[in-house]
């Protein structure tokens, strides 16, 4: 925990709480302002919980958005290192490879859980204070779907693993910050190319595409979606934890 916490300090010198913080706010608020400037586009028929509608608009948001802050983040947790040329210093230390490793790897999911839950948390917010400020949208009659929100999260989440240990991986061996960010974006935009392709299930930056238009009555094939993503994700922690404790020198 004192290696994960010292992890955090260094943050504190960066622009990654901030990044995380208003990156989490900026689509909630994005469509507040839509939905309150433009409330009649929005009205629900009768009957009809607009929760759906909006948390429908809310991951797809979240399938785009968040994929750029992700590899953003990853870049700048990374690059406190790189920048610093501090890697073989580290490695003088002692602590044990795996420790770092392992607390750097920590600290990029708990960064990018905290940004999940700061986005959903500030989006319900949003749909509760257009419920009150513009009663006709009727967020304040209908019940937020929360198994909808979860089931959404958990196949959310399991498709990204892959993504964010693969360039947790790319941002170690690579100093250069661009780079790394040119390289996960060339495959995000290859995988939104590529998103109708009956096999984008086995491309590890695309696999989230697979969530655009996300209905409580979708079917995913689960069973290869979670096992596919389980094999990317052990094959690229394998593979990274190897070529970091025996090849890479910073």
């Amino acid at each position: 925990m004192k290696l994960f916490y010292t992890e955090l300090v260094k943050l504190k010198n960066t622009f990654a709480l901030w990044l995380t913080l208003f990156g989490a706010l900026f689509l909630p608020l994005l469509l507040f302002t839509s939905y309150l400037f433009e409330a009649k586009e929005f009205l629900p028929a009768p009957n009809v919980n607009p929760w759906y509608d909006y948390l429908l608009r809310t991951f797809n948001g979240c399938c785009f958005f968040s994929l750029g802050f992700i590899l953003l983040i990853i870049g700048q947790i990374l690059n406190i290192e790189h920048k610093a040329n501090s890697w073989k210093h580290l490695f003088t230390l002692p602590v044990s490879r795996d420790k770092l490793y392992f607390n750097k790897l920590a600290l990029v999911f708990a960064v990018i859980i905290t940004f999940f839950l700061l986005y959903f948390i500030f989006a319900i917010t949003a749909g509760h204070l257009l419920g009150r400020i513009d009663p006709p949208l009727g967020f304040s009659h209908g019940a937020v779907p929360n198994g909808y929100i979860l089931r959404f999260l958990l196949d959310f989440f399991v498709s990204i693993i892959p993504m964010i240990i693969l360039q947790y991986w790319i941002c170690i061996r690579l100093k250069n910050l661009v780079t790394s960010l040119g390289l996960g974006l060339f495959g995000l935009l290859m995988g939104l190319l590529l998103k109708n392709w009956d096999h984008i299930i086995y491309l590890p930056y695309a696999t989230s595409f697979q969530m655009l238009n996300y209905k409580e009555t979708d079917v995913l094939n689960r069973q290869n979606f979670y096992w596919v993503n389980a094999v990317y994700s052990c094959l690229f922690l394998a593979l990274s934890y190897k070529d970091f404790g025996k090849r890479f020198q910073g």
